[in-house]
């Protein structure tokens, strides 16, 4: 295993605009213009054990264009329920990121391992934001 630090991340991105995975390309944003750091106004925790989103959820950096993602939903729902701000999340197949993002939105450390270098380097990309709220 090796730690991908942000250095790697913006050495990476100034040699590659964009990486292929399972057939798909998928550029790199490498600055955001974020319209809403939060579900819409009418997001509500889920109560029971079961779970439907009308929406996949595409606030802050979430974008379905990664196979296997899912719904932001289900990570802040899960960290919202289990943990505190400050507390650590764990994503040990994080592919794009989505449950580290949620962890930096939601005021949590992280941290994420994949066996995909160009999904780390996806990963890093959605976490490239700094000051929300």
């Amino acid at each position: 295993m090796q730690e991908i630090t942000h250095e790697d991340y913006l050495e990476f991105i100034q040699k590659n605009q964009s990486v292929v995975i399972e057939n798909v390309e998928i550029k790199f944003q490498k600055s955001w213009n974020i319209k809403s750091y939060t579900p819409p106004d009418d997001y509500a925790l889920e109560r029971t054990t079961i779970w439907s989103f009308e929406k996949r959820g595409n606030w802050a950096t979430h974008k379905g264009n990664y196979r296997g993602n899912w719904s932001p939903y289900i990570p802040r729902n899960l960290i919202l329920k289990y943990t505190e701000k400050g507390d650590w999340v764990l994503d040990q197949m994080m592919g794009s990121g989505t449950t580290l993002v949620e962890a930096k939105l939601l005021e949590r450390n992280a941290i994420g391992v994949d066996i995909n270098l160009d999904a780390v380097m996806v990963a890093r990309d959605r976490l490239n934001f700094c000051n929300f709220g």
